[in-house]
């Protein structure tokens, strides 16, 4: 048996910089939520070398990343890495395996990491990566890269493989997910790595909770980077207008940038409908809570997600969740009498799920006090740091 890990390390192979949010989410906050369940935790991501107290974070140069002395200098138990099984960090993997620490690797996916597990849905996720990150022609790129990835398996599967092989467990984000990833081992003839996967949630917030007192009004959220290709802020405004043009007492907040493409669409609409929709701006990540306390659902219109935080939040606040069903994490989010999934992602489909959800709210057939007890016990960022301790006990 394993000692029990008493120093457990997160790590995001990212370059760090204050002020934007790394103990907000992911990596940084699941390292607070460690230390808030009895763990030593400090967060580790890339910059020149320097040790923190407040907040709890190391630094080191990528060449340090990967010497397993470097690790081993760092004297934990147990690293968790949010490195997507990347090929590239293979050798950080390799170096912390080395050291003698035991390793964490969570995919941060929807479980579709290969064309193997599914030739379209990795070539549309591509496309809109590539879109985001401006590359030139983007609707080459994705089909080079998935095309490479499906018939080359030194440019991604082999890499990906390796990289696992260096994990004591393996993390993914949702029941869903891991579905389609099991399957992707075993056409990888890997079902030896299955053993090691475990359904882990990105943390949320422990702040995200559901207040009686909080009047929760006939009100629609949506949140996200809608300047971004991957939200499509085009087809939600599209949806919303579908919607409260039949909903006449429902209002709608839009949380988050909002871009050009959005204030252009939004513009468009219907004096009637924009009227009803509120575009906040972003705002800090507690500052969402009380919107999310207010509102009786989410609309999500992403093309595709690993797991949709924004989500995640709005339940523990016993708000229900509104999208397509494509999208894995989301199948999960509305298992609990929590939401409404549109077999397509089109603003029919969407506007038709949408409608059917805030009819049940209308019936009374949701009950937000549920719903945020049933999610807070399965996301929240205490719940998520002492699954993993109790892990690596």
């Amino acid at each position: 048996m394993a000692t029990p890990a008493h120093t457990i390390l997160t790590a995001t192979p990212m370059p760090y910089r204050d002020n934007i949010g790394f103990f907000d989410r992911d990596a940084g906050l699941l390292c607070l939520a460690l230390r808030g369940v009895g763990i030593n935790s400090r967060f580790v991501a890339l910059g020149e070398p320097e040790e923190r107290t407040d907040p709890p974070l190391i630094l080191g140069r990528l060449d340090q990343w990967t010497d397993a002395a470097w690790w081993q200098g760092l004297k934990a138990d147990a690293v968790v890495i949010n490195s997507w099984a990347a090929p590239r960090y293979e050798p950080v993997a390799r170096a912390i395996k080395a050291s003698g620490t035991r390793l964490v690797v969570r995919l941060d996916s929807d479980g579709c990491k290969s064309p193997r597990a599914g030739f379209a849905p990795f070539l549309a996720a591509a496309y809109s990566m590539a879109r985001d990150a401006h590359r030139l022609f983007p609707a080459l790129y994705a089909l080079v890269q998935t095309l490479a990835f499906r018939f080359m398996p030194s440019a991604h599967d082999r890499g990906m493989v390796n990289h696992l092989t260096h994990a004591e467990l393996i993390t993914i984000e949702s029941a869903p997910a891991a579905e389609c990833f099991v399957q992707l081992l075993r056409d990888l003839g890997r079902t030896d790595l299955t053993g090691r996967l475990r359904v882990l949630p990105h943390p949320v917030n422990d702040g995200f909770v559901h207040d009686a007192t909080v009047p929760r009004r006939k009100q629609i959220l949506a949140v996200g980077r809608w300047d971004s290709h991957q939200k499509d802020g085009p087809l939600l405004l599209s949806v919303l207008a579908a919607a409260l043009a039949v909903e006449p007492e429902h209002t709608a907040v839009i949380v988050g940038d909002t871009g050009p493409v959005l204030e252009r669409s939004f513009l468009t609409l219907p004096a009637s409908v924009r009227s009803r929709i509120t575009l906040a701006g972003r705002v800090p990540n507690l500052k969402l809570v009380p919107h999310c306390q207010a509102s009786q659902t989410l609309l999500v219109t992403s093309r595709y997600e690993s797991f949709h935080l924004a989500a995640a939040e709005a339940l523990c606040c016993g708000c229900t969740v509104v999208g397509p069903a494509h999208i894995a994490p989301l199948r999960a989010f509305v298992s609990r009498a929590s939401g409404t999934v549109s077999p397509t992602r089109d603003c029919a489909g969407l506007a038709a799920a949408l409608r059917s959800e805030l009819a049940t709210w209308r019936e009374g057939r949701r009950d937000a006090a549920a719903i945020s007890r049933h999610w807070r016990a399965e996301v929240t960022a205490s719940a998520v740091a002492t699954r993993l301790r109790d892990w690596l006990a």
